[in-house]
């Protein structure tokens, strides 16, 4: 376990240099940075490294404000969605995988294989600002943009609206609560397509090796029912699998997030960063660059104990030894 840990964190260490490096090559691109190149390029970096360990990101050239305040600011937007589609996701990704490996011969299955390609191939950018049309034509109550109506005041106490719309105390908190379910329907939607294809595609594969091994089939034999066998083999074989996938979707939906931010109006890190691109903020891109890099670097490092935590064999491995 010692060995474990101590591999993970030499790993995590080069991932952060070499987002760092990144970040400073960014930052020489741009002409008012150019005292960097004059001086000693490896002393330029050490001081940049410093500055970043203390938690200095500079500030931006559009306004002159603290780059460390818009990040805290843009960043759990995008955390908010990109949960919250993940949970979507699961919800409907793991019944949807299992009837998909029970039945994969009834049209059900077949007409949801046939969704699952649809979904993967459909471009992001373009189907969420159709839905947006479509949901105002019909004057649904999920066509809006941004976090929630800015006539409302919600206190940012965590910066999750989600979250801090129950600490609200006015007597219309129930047309609030409302109201931010609603602009958090539409993003939620687009952005949990994707995610969901792939749990189901996850899912359907270890669900039909399962089904196909011998205890399976024996058990079929000795007349266990269909949800005896999913519960006593499949849901316990395939469940735990899910979880050192986590990362890779996670990332999927992140750099989804991005286009649906901008499509949808949704203040978030992404929307931040594509117009920065847009201004030329080298400062903005290359701290973004740095805390999408550390966001995904926690949530592997989150998953991987609970993995280790989770998985007997890992423990009987690191016993045994």
């Amino acid at each position: 376990m010692l060995w474990s840990a101590i591999r993970h964190i030499i790993w995590v260490i080069i991932l952060l240099l070499v987002l760092s490096l990144i970040s400073f090559m960014i930052l020489l691109r741009d002409p008012l940075n150019a005292d960097l190149v004059t001086q000693n390029i490896y002393n330029a970096y050490y001081i940049y490294l410093k500055t970043l360990l203390q938690g200095d990101f500079g500030i931006t050239y559009n306004g002159g404000k603290s780059l460390i305040d818009l990040i805290l600011t843009v960043l759990p937007p995008t955390l908010e969605l990109c949960f919250t589609a993940l949970l979507l996701a699961f919800i409907f990704g793991l019944p949807l995988g299992i009837i998909r490996a029970v039945s994969s011969q009834q049209i059900f299955a077949k007409s949801l294989q046939s969704l699952s390609y649809l979904g993967l191939s459909i471009p992001i950018f373009w189907l969420a600002p159709l839905l947006l049309y479509t949901a105002s034509i019909n004057h649904w109550e999920i066509a809006a943009i941004g976090q929630y109506n800015l006539l409302y005041e919600i206190i940012p106490i965590t910066g999750f609206p989600v979250i801090d719309v129950w600490f609200v105390n006015e007597p219309y908190r129930t047309k609030i609560i409302q109201n931010v379910l609603q602009h958090l329907a539409l993003p939620t939607l687009v952005l949990c397509i994707l995610p969901t294809m792939e749990i189901i595609r996850l899912i359907q594969q270890r669900a039909e090796y399962i089904l196909c091994q011998n205890f399976a089939k024996v058990a079929t034999t000795r007349g266990w029912s269909k949800w005896k066998i999913l519960h006593q083999y499949v849901f316990r074989n395939t469940l735990p699998l899910l979880i050192p996938q986590v990362p890779r979707v996670f990332t999927l939906v992140l750099t989804q997030c991005m286009l649906v931010e901008t499509a949808l109006g949704w203040p978030g890190i992404g929307r931040w960063l594509i117009n920065a691109v847009a201004e030329q903020d080298y400062n903005s891109i290359a701290a973004g660059v740095i805390v999408i890099g550390i966001c995904i670097i926690l949530i592997d490092t989150l998953i991987k104990s609970i993995t280790f935590i989770l998985d007997p064999f890992k423990k009987k491995g690191w016993y045994a030894r």
